[in-house]
């Protein structure tokens, strides 16, 4: 049995469970259990109040089935009971599904991904001791976690000394490991979902980039340097392009540039060693906060562009800045939005209901939908007419169709025939 002090505070719940768990086993007879997946919620619906209204609802039960009740530490509850049936206790899970009822989990029946998972401690003992054992374990890791997190010295602020240190970094460096390449790709509806890849955006992993020079330097902590710094990554961005034989999954790509790039020495560089020759199409991306801070540059530099063979994208939308940018006026051949988790809430989703107008005026096949990460944020999309998507979903999906080519590939050779034994 596993020791109190062995844990904190938050995993404290935890460690009573399984020590309550590990005494039943010899008096197990009669006893049934709920877990109530509240971690499953979307964030908004948990907040310390819900877990509170949630916990005490079952109060009443825990009073009359002689029960117990475990508040976990990422906010599931755990009840356990005697001699009484699971359906007695269905009345206060259907409770708190009604409390829930805006958020989808409510409505899941399902136990892998639904809102409860019942138990009979009869027949299901072990499987259910496997289960507080994992949960206590995996607090127990939440805390050592959050305790190397607690005790890390806090980043500190970019200023003029260290953004040159970094410039000069950054000159020096090889960057080509902190550059990274993700495929755009139409997503079919049809033909069991097959992807079409309709170009590769190319750029530079900030995140990766200051683990690796500056791990102690919040970079972004002050705009008009951290601007300055992503102009100097474009110039290195721009020579890596002119440099290197690359490959894409279309014929087309990106390069997530600031406007003030597009009149250095640098891309024109890039404009006559690598865009005149590219079979494809060159599309630029820009921030919507870099395009509105600099809005009389970019109009004066749209068309110019546009005649050179330039795509123009329109980078980092949220849904709350889809209605102020009007593609068509700006003449940009692309929008980008940002996928959040809680588009799919059905309370959140009211303030979006003007969504699908939004994107039915941009144009669905000119919209993309981007860090897509799960099949939901796929069916979202879709569910608004919207055919471009990307994201690691997107990448993963990528990923198993080559192998599953490359499977089938191997698998159509045909085998060696063994050389005729000789005779002894």
């Amino acid at each position: 049995m596993i020791e109190p002090q062995q844990y904190g505070q938050q995993a404290l719940q935890e460690h009573l469970l399984l020590d309550y768990v590990q005494r039943l086993e010899t008096r197990k007879f009669g006893h049934r259990a709920v877990h109530i997946h509240l971690s499953r919620l979307k964030a908004f619906h948990r907040r310390d109040y819900h877990i509170r209204v949630a916990t005490n609802t079952f109060e009443s039960y825990v009073k009359l089935f002689v029960g117990r009740i475990f508040v976990l530490s990422n906010d599931d509850l755990l009840f356990i009971w005697k001699d009484k049936s699971i359906a007695d206790v269905e009345p206060g899970v259907e409770t708190l599904r009604y409390l829930f009822r805006d958020d989808p989990v409510a409505q899941d029946e399902s136990e892998e991904t639904g809102f409860c998972t019942w138990y009979n401690l009869n027949t299901e003992f072990q499987e259910f001791l496997l289960l507080c054992q994992y949960l206590s374990e995996s607090a127990q890791k939440q805390q050592r976690r959050d305790l190397a997190s607690d005790q890390k010295a806090p980043l500190l602020p970019i200023n003029a000394d260290n953004l040159a240190q970094l410039e000069e970094t950054i000159h020096t460096a090889d960057l080509s490991a902190h550059i990274r390449q993700q495929p755009v790709c139409v997503l079919s509806k049809t033909n069991g979902g097959e992807l079409h890849p309709v170009f590769d955006e190319f750029f530079v992993s900030i995140a990766e980039l200051r683990d690796a020079v500056m791990p102690n330097i919040d970079l972004a902590s002050n705009k008009w340097l951290f601007q300055h710094m992503t102009e100097v990554l474009d110039k290195r961005m721009l020579n890596y392009l002119c440099k290197r034989t690359f490959k894409t999954h279309a014929s087309s790509f990106s390069i997530n540039l600031n406007l003030a790039t597009l009149t250095t020495r640098e891309f024109e560089r890039f404009d006559e060693i690598v865009r005149r020759g590219w079979p494809g199409n060159v599309i630029l991306e820009f921030n919507q906060v870099d395009l509105f801070s600099n809005l009389e540059t970019y109009l004066r530099l749209r068309d110019e562009f546009h005649e050179r063979g330039y795509r123009i994208l329109i980078d980092n939308l949220t849904v709350e800045s889809l209605s102020f940018v009007d593609r068509n006026s700006l003449k940009a051949d692309f929008i980008k939005v940002a996928w959040r988790e809680e588009m799919t809430d059905n309370v959140i989703r009211k303030k979006y209901s003007e969504m699908d107008t939004l994107v039915q005026q941009s144009g669905r096949e000119r919209v993309i939908l981007c860090r897509c990460d799960t099949p939901t944020a796929i069916r979202f999309g879709q569910s608004l007419g919207i055919t471009l998507f990307q994201g690691r979903y997107i990448d993963n999906m990528i990923a198993r169709t080559r192998r599953a080519k490359a499977g089938a590939k191997q698998a159509q050779k045909p085998t060696k025939a063994a050389p005729p034994r000789k005779p002894v």
